[in-house]
């Protein structure tokens, strides 16, 4: 005899307003409207014939009926999407989707992709250039490169902070360690002709800061690991992302504190040079993040091995461990 279901649809949208407790937010997680969600609950219920949802003024919760048609649904949403994950995640091929820091993805990652696609012909990568904390549940994104910390309240004292928040729900995730986040002060030759390097903190009166937007507390975090007594300006220079800051400099416009890793091309290429010698590694470093249950999969393992092998063999940096103290945090994410 032949199956007889529900409207498949029907399901899946009761699952999604279950688990939520919500018809808007199962609406925002299928990409529909809030009406269309209240129209396949309907129909489920006219179809059952009993009450799945009791309806309230700004709220819904489950009756009798739809709190014993929940959880066995729910496994069984789960187990199709393993078994798909997993014959989609075992083909070494096909479009593979990676959220990037905006200057990461310009000065490190895509100098690298040709080497990957002409290793790997079969896998079209698409970069998605964004600052914003990932969220797997709702973007069509595989991969991820972050900088950030992943223990929620891990801190070390005397080092520049990072107030980026990398991901959402971290309990489906898996990282990978990638480099460290170490600044350096960098400015053109003209202009360290012009002022010369910084050797002492009364010079800082005399040379215009770039700084960052989204690290607004860099420089002041910098001058007191090393230990320097700077009275902080409001009237240097910002800008919203690091090759922003990174190209004001090369302009001769002032000097900018930046992750070593990502001016090492304009530095060996002599638009930029230090303009003190000190480095200070800041409280995070660059990660990888992915689902767990596709890291080990196809086009992800590739890529993830292909990357590692490069962040090994990148010059001037090194990896960070799994053994070291953030790699070890890294293996716990906050919840």
């Amino acid at each position: 005899m032949a199956r007889r279901f529900p409207s498949l649809n029907a399901l899946r949208t009761f699952e999604a307003a279950a688990r939520h407790l919500s018809f808007s937010a199962a609406a925002d997680e299928l990409s529909v409207t809030q009406a269309a969600v209240s129209r396949q609950i309907r129909a489920l219920e006219e179809d059952l014939g009993v009450r799945l949802f009791k309806r309230m003024t700004r709220a819904v919760d489950l009756t009798e009926e739809g709190t014993l048609l929940f959880p066995p649904l729910r496994d069984a949403l789960d187990q199709i999407e393993r078994a798909t994950n997993r014959i989609w995640g075992n083909k070494g091929s096909g479009i593979l989707t990676i959220s990037v820091l905006p200057t990461f993805s310009v000065k490190w990652l895509m100098p690298r992709l040709l080497d990957f696609s002409e290793k790997h012909p079969d896998i079209e990568v698409h970069l998605v250039n964004s600052i914003k904390p990932v969220d797997f549940e709702k973007e069509e994104i595989d991969l991820a490169i972050r900088v950030g910390t992943v223990e929620a309240g891990l801190k070390t004292e005397g080092r520049p902070r990072i107030d980026l928040v990398m991901a959402k729900a971290w309990a489906q995730l898996q990282v990978e360690p990638l480099l460290p986040d170490e600044l350096i002060a960098v400015a053109s030759p003209g202009y360290i002709e012009r002022h010369g390097e910084l050797t002492d903190a009364a010079q800082v009166s005399g040379v215009t800061l770039i700084n960052m937007a989204t690290r607004p507390n860099a420089w002041s975090d910098f001058f007191k690991a090393i230990r320097w007594d700077v009275d902080m300006r409001q009237h240097d220079l910002s800008y919203g992302h690091f090759f922003m800051s990174m190209q004001a400099a090369i302009e001769g416009r002032g000097i900018a504190l930046v992750p070593q890793v990502l001016a090492q091309g304009d530095l060996a290429a002599g638009l930029l040079v230090p303009a003190m010698h000190r480095r200070i590694t800041s409280d995070g470093m660059y990660f990888l993040i992915g689902r767990k249950r596709s890291w080990e999969q196809g086009k992800v393992k590739i890529f993830r091995d292909w990357l590692l092998q490069e962040v090994k063999s990148s010059a001037g940096g090194r990896r960070m461990t799994a053994t070291s103290e953030i790699g070890r945090a890294a293996a716990k994410p906050a919840g």
